[in-house]
């Protein structure tokens, strides 16, 4: 379905448009406290453009009706964790239920050698007590609501959708539009797509609690890439630890990307929502 970026963009969400069956069940999704969402945050983007997205959600939140407070997660890169805290705190939550909001550290992975022995791959030390570790990608957001417990408290809730975005990618957070056009269509993974997406990071799903418990509780349906990667190492030769320096690639980054949900999802249980500019 094509949605005009006008109509996710306001936040009049009483207006009559073509619209109006989804946006209905939308707005029914949110009332009865069965949506979520999670925020990632990529570390490109700035303090500026999250505040303004939060901002922006919180006037969203304001128009529903009896203003709701969605469970609500925000993932963020290492370092930055408790800037959004104070962030939060600052703006009294943006009007959230503070024993709803998480925020979470990305999690990340070991970097593995490239081994020419026997095709062994070992993971990479920074120093005898501490290994290589990179950010593991969006995807990395199921294990986080896995072992963090906010699986079992969405499912206890009795959330039906978890809207999954990145900051960028104009992302409409909350909006009752897209929980409503993929309920309508009875869809377990709902994407938005638009021509402004033109970097990996960029996404914005709506995805069932069903297929959200699948991808948190079943490792085998994320999809992981290897990055060719270079970096300085130590290793253990004779007893001695000693620096390497290489002049090639010589690593594997392992990379997890949120839309491998959409693998395990069937076509007919798929719903495209096309952002066009009118």
């Amino acid at each position: 379905m094509k949605i005009p970026y006008k109509t996710l963009n306001s936040h009049d969400v009483k207006v009559e448009h073509v619209f109006n069956s989804e946006l209905k069940q939308g707005l029914e999704i949110l009332l009865k406290s069965k949506a979520a969402i999670v925020l990632v945050r990529n570390g490109s983007d700035s303090d500026a453009e999250f505040l303004t997205l939060l901002n922006s959600f919180s006037e969203l939140m304001k128009a529903v009706e009896n203003r709701v407070c969605p469970p609500f997660i925000i993932v963020s890169p290492a370092g930055h964790v408790e800037s959004v805290r104070s962030c939060l705190m600052e703006n009294d939550y943006f009007g959230l239920d503070t024993q709803k909001v998480w925020v979470l550290e990305e999690l990340n992975l070991p970097i593995v050698s490239i081994s020419s022995e026997a095709n062994r791959e070992k993971i990479m030390m920074k120093s005898p007590w501490e290994i290589i570790e990179r950010p593991v990608g969006s995807g990395g957001v199921f294990s986080l609501l896995s072992s963090n417990k906010i699986l079992d408290s969405l499912n206890e809730m009795g959330v039906h959708y978890t809207q999954i975005c990145s900051v960028s990618n104009r992302p409409a957070i909350g909006h009752p539009l897209l929980f409503g056009a993929v309920a309508s269509a009875g869809a377990d993974v709902g994407i938005k797509l638009s021509k402004s997406s033109e970097m990996e990071d960029d996404f914005d799903l709506i995805i069932s609690i069903d297929q959200l418990n699948k991808m948190c509780r079943d490792v085998t349906q994320l999809r992981f890439s290897a990055h060719l990667e270079q970096h300085e190492h130590v290793k253990l030769v004779d007893g001695q630890w000693i620096t390497v320096q290489p002049v090639a690639v010589n690593a594997h980054r392992l990379h997890a990307d949120v839309t491998s949900a959409l693998n395990s999802c069937s076509a007919d249980k798929l719903c495209v929502m096309e952002i066009v500019e009118q």
